[in-house]
């Protein structure tokens, strides 16, 4: 990177931080950096999120424990224009809880100001069945005061830093990137992403045909995945809401938590809070959870190499297919049981049934010695018209130690 462009891109961030500082924000203790590839010995991972009950990604402030990540060895202080490895550094050394950022509401993109958009006001009135609505509300802000308003937005200096290509997430890697993933469930849940981004922008523009003319399907990927990596899920007011917060969704990812984050009432702001001091030059931290890293990849686009808890536990999942013989005499019970339509009574009939007992009333039954039945009478076929998936998170540790 030549320095005009180092220059351009330490103006850009500049202009960033003053629109901040101007509006009400604080975060004199931290300070941005970039990362090159050739500075760190780590990829940059970035930040915690959970399934909402609509699909969508969110960060969630919920206790976390860590996995071993190693910290970054940057050791230049440099904003590079066209690195999208960023992180906060710590200026100086920082107590145990000490509020280190405030981003004022008028700084933060909800929900509710995509639902206000004119494109907003169509999507609600046609009840899309849209496959992440909050995602999509924070995209039609974005992208319709981008274009709108352009130079003039009050979030200008906001998207000026935003990453201009998202070459980390798999949604946009080439076939030779994503033949790494070969044999990976992965590559399904790729496909099906993007088969879901695609199917949403062309039912939006139907419903509101200027959609077109604000973005690309290319630019609207490019949005959906910037929302997802970066919103916050968030109670303002009382009122359960998404956010984009310009500043704090530049934090990294790292476990156990070294920082909090809520929404103060009382300050009307968002905040981030240590949980422990934090010494300076230090890169500060978010965690975006106990995750698997198919979850971290997808919608991230990092993955770690021992995704671990101190206690041993590991929270990746192994997607396996299952299926079932036609001419089971069991089949349309267990089909019940594994998609989960079964009513109270169905796993201990299931159970007495599978055990070849005439006993239905079993209240002592061990969960783990039911599940070892189900999967052991369970009859895969490699033909089979019905298939379920069963995500088997340690299942079978839970059946020894049950």
């Amino acid at each position: 990177m030549n320095d005009q462009s180092k220059n351009n891109a330490a103006d850009k961030y500049r202009i960033f931080e003053d629109w901040l500082r101007v509006n009400g924000a604080e975060f004199s203790l931290l300070e941005l950096r970039s990362y090159d590839d050739d500075n760190t010995k780590t990829i940059m991972c970035s930040s915690e999120v959970e399934a909402d009950k609509d699909g969508s990604e969110e960060k969630k402030d919920t206790k976390e424990s860590t996995p071993n990540i190693e910290t970054y060895h940057d050791r230049s202080h440099a904003i590079s224009d066209d690195s999208e490895m960023r992180g906060v550094h710590a200026k100086i050394d920082i107590p145990i809880d000490t509020i280190c950022v405030a981003i004022p509401k008028k700084c933060l993109i909800t929900v509710e100001m995509g639902q206000a958009t004119e494109i907003g006001q169509l999507i609600l009135k046609s009840d899309l069945d849209l496959d992440a609505p909050k995602h999509i509300f924070l995209m039609m802000y974005l992208l319709w005061d981008r274009m709108i308003n352009g130079g003039d937005s009050f979030f200008k200096p906001y998207y000026d830093i935003l990453p201009k290509t998202l070459s980390n997430i798999p949604i946009f890697w080439n076939d030779e990137e994503l033949e790494y993933l070969k044999g990976s469930y992965l590559l399904t849940q790729i496909k099906d992403r993007i088969e879901a981004i695609t199917e949403d922008y062309y039912s939006i523009c139907e419903v509101a045909p200027q959609l077109k003319s604000i973005a690309t399907l290319d630019e609207f990927k490019w949005a959906r995945m910037c929302v997802c990596s970066r919103n916050f899920g968030l109670q303002i007011n009382g009122h359960r809401t998404s956010a984009l917060v310009p500043h704090a969704d530049m934090l990294n990812h790292r476990r156990p938590r070294e920082t909090k984050w809520n929404y103060d009432d009382e300050l009307q702001a968002f905040t981030i809070t240590t949980l422990q001091p934090i010494v300076a030059g230090s890169q500060v931290y978010d965690s975006y959870g106990q995750k698997c890293n198919h979850r971290f990849l997808l919608n991230y686009g990092f993955a770690i190499e021992d995704n671990s808890e101190p206690d041993g536990f590991c929270p990746n999942e192994v997607p396996i297919a299952l299926s079932m013989r036609e001419d089971d005499p069991l089949y349309d019970l267990r089909y019940e049981f594994w998609m989960r339509r079964s009513d109270p009574t169905l796993s201990t009939i299931f159970l007495s049934m599978v055990a070849g007992s005439g006993n239905v009333n079993r209240p002592n039954t061990n969960i783990g010695d039911l599940l070892l039945l189900l999967l052991c009478s369970l009859h895969v076929a490699v033909r089979a018209h019905s298939s379920v998936l069963l995500q088997l998170n340690c299942l079978f540790n839970c059946v020894v130690t049950t």
